[in-house]
């Protein structure tokens, strides 16, 4: 492993047992050579009273320290990037490593979705169990489809070296999906009508399922190829953050995390809850002698459908964004 030099700031990462996400992000800065201090926030109370006060109380892990700046739920490449902002010259990558994926490492991004792959698995099990002879279109499909859609919304765009884990994902949850679909028939669980009236359920499903896995992997590959979008964010005429890789949803602009200085984003203890993106967590915006509150909101463990958001902030409140 590649020993810090000796300019390297300290970095400290706080993480639970059971917490995927930090599972993740330790294996990922092993990967890219990042020498960290791990606390287990359920062992230290000094830990956990660290994440609390770096979170506005949660207790939201991983939450990185590197040097006087604080990453909650980061990326690895967030935590690069914050090593290097302190000390330009570090290069913490191994030779022929790379650190992949802009949000979450293309390792997560296949975790997460097995694990979406596992839980739509067992409540079409369980749906076949309490009603064999309804047909339940859309668990195929979902099943199919959730492994590549999850690590598709992962990606970046130009993130050409991650298309193979879109295809491998696709060709997962379409496996997946087959196998359950033969083991489910074999059982005699598979009794409903078809969709379209003729052929069997059995080959119902197939279809169902292929159609999801190639849906939501064209999806995935369509992400890497999309022209990238640079927006700023401005309070008055003070521009504060600007980034080239701008995800927009729902009208508004999700900038990186680490796109937006040290200082500006303070947690407040205001929280909101999108039937589709999950729980939304604010900070309160600091620019210059300025302060809005809950002018910014972050989804720390968004839902799904809206992972693409993970890892970015977005502003409202009188704070305006400019599209280039």
């Amino acid at each position: 492993m590649t020993q810090p030099a000796p300019s390297m700031p300290r970095v400290e990462v706080m993480w639970r047992p059971g917490c995927l996400f930090c599972s993740s992000l330790r294996r990922g800065l092993r990967r890219a050579g990042v020498v960290a201090v791990e606390h287990d926030i359920w062992s230290s109370v000094d830990a956990a009273d660290r994440v609390r006060g770096a979170t506005g109380g949660d207790e939201t892990v991983p939450t990185v320290f590197v040097g006087k700046q604080t990453l909650v739920n980061p990326s690895v490449n967030q935590v690069v990037n914050a090593i290097r902002a302190d000390d330009p010259g570090y290069q913490p990558t191994p030779p022929g490593r790379m650190v992949r994926g802009e949000t979450s490492g293309a390792g997560s991004s296949l975790s997460a979705g097995l694990v979406w792959t596992l839980v739509v698995a067992v409540v079409w099990s369980l749906l076949v169990a309490w009603r064999p002879t309804t047909t339940w279109h859309l668990a195929p499909l979902l099943m199919a489809a959730a492994w590549p859609w999850v690590v598709g919304q992962d990606l970046s765009a130009s993130n050409s070296t991650a298309r193979r884990g879109v295809l491998v994902a696709g060709g997962g949850g379409l496996a997946a999906a087959s196998a359950l679909t033969a083991t489910l028939a074999f059982a005699g669980r598979l009794d409903g009508p078809t969709w379209t009236g003729g052929g069997t359920p059995v080959v119902d499903a197939l279809l169902f399922a292929g159609a999801g896995a190639l849906a939501a992997t064209l999806l995935g590959v369509m992400r890497t190829v999309r022209r990238t979008t640079t927006a700023s964010a401005r309070l008055g005429t003070r521009s504060f953050a600007t980034s080239g890789d701008v995800v927009n949803v729902e009208g508004n602009a999700y900038f990186p995390l680490d796109s937006v200085p040290e200082g500006v984003l303070q947690p407040s203890s205001t929280n909101s809850v999108c039937p589709w993106k999950g729980v939304a967590s604010y900070y309160d915006v600091h620019v210059d002698e300025q302060v809005i509150p809950d002018g910014a909101w972050t989804y720390r463990h968004p839902l799904p459908l809206a992972r693409r958001v993970r890892g970015r902030v977005a502003f409202w409140n009188g704070i305006e964004v400019d599209r280039n």
